[in-house]
């Protein structure tokens, strides 16, 4: 049955969870609508940067030197440094706001089998914090990493006494912490569906509920890592033949921009119709299948979740302990 946890059934629960139909469509179009948002947002912000990069293309067009270009763009970049680091920090936060918000809608679906929404409140927040949590840990992790890389390292040099076994020993000691790092991030995988489920902020608590699953949810996901390859090598394949198509289709006036020397000449044959639209439908596309990889990323630690043999999920129970 599909509420029961297996290896299948967490791979395809992106496409067996049960709720309220047209959930999909919803969720990828809304992402997709506040990505682009998104992106206008971070234009706005680095939008001196991108005059100044514009600017020197095209002083250097009209014959200033290199060393003119360099110059002036050197100065003004000097002026924006502080510009810059807040635009950056900007944008991380709502980067931020930007998973916890569909990561939140993907994960009321799946869990509370709920339909489409997408809110800023309690939940989107607890998730935050999760997301913090993770990166926290995950610094630490790697810190810690490091540590024993080095560590680990320098004595299998000294105890073998083979200084040349050293890059041996650092690939070794480099596996063995993945490993380690790949079962840790399995384990606590259910972090922000049962954070979502029970409604507080759970992050080690999600342990419990992949005791005994971890293959389980090791093979569920490297099933899904193959169709997420196999989607975007088709969706590459797609996308960049159309756009390929449309450019060679209009190479003799790109090309003929190109050998006037102005970037503006260059830029409004760019900015054509039949070259344009194959390019922003592709961009289009690319946003939704990002979204669509999130939802079915999310999928198998969900279902781990919402089994979980301890309590707690919405699963009956037959299904669980079958």
């Amino acid at each position: 049955m599909a509420q029961r946890f297996s290896s299948g059934n967490a791979l395809l629960h992106f496409a067996r969870t049960d709720g309220p139909r047209g959930f999909v469509w919803k969720y990828l179009l809304t992402y997709a609508a506040f990505a682009i948002l998104l992106m206008g947002v971070g234009y706005a912000l680095f939008q001196p940067v991108f005059n100044l990069v514009f600017r020197a293309i095209l002083s250097a067009a009209q014959g200033a030197s290199e060393r003119e270009v360099e110059a002036i763009f050197t100065r003004r970049l000097t002026e924006l440094i502080g510009w810059i680091v807040l635009a950056n920090i900007v944008m991380l936060f709502l980067g931020a706001l930007f998973w916890a918000v569909f990561e939140a809608a993907v994960q009321r679906r799946y869990v509370r089998e709920e339909g489409f929404s997408v809110r800023l409140g309690g939940d989107e927040l607890r998730l935050l914090l999760v997301g913090l949590i993770w990166f926290a840990f995950s610094v630490a992790a790697y810190i810690l990493s490091l540590v024993v890389i080095a560590s680990g390292t320098g004595v299998l040099v000294m105890a073998l006494d083979n200084p040349r076994g050293g890059g041996f020993a650092i690939l070794g000691a480099m596996l063995m912490v993945a490993l380690v790092w790949v079962w840790i991030v399995v384990r606590l995988a259910p972090a922000s569906a049962m954070t979502i489920r029970d409604r507080k902020v759970t992050f080690f608590g999600a342990w419990g509920a992949t005791k005994g699953r971890f293959w389980q949810l090791v093979w569920a996901y490297v099933g899904l890592a193959l169709m997420i390859v196999l989607m975007l090598f088709l969706a590459n394949m797609v996308f960049g033949t159309a756009i390929v198509a449309s450019f060679m289709a209009n190479i003799e006036r790109l090309t003929s921009a190109a050998d006037s020397g102005n970037p503006l000449t260059l830029l409004s044959a760019l900015l054509q119709f039949d070259i344009l639209a194959p390019v922003l439908t592709a961009w289009l596309g690319w946003l939704m299948l990002q979204g669509l990889i999130q939802y079915m990323w999310a999928g198998p630690a969900a279902l781990a979740a919402k089994t979980d043999p301890r309590g707690g999920g919405i699963a009956q129970a037959p299904d669980v302990f079958a």
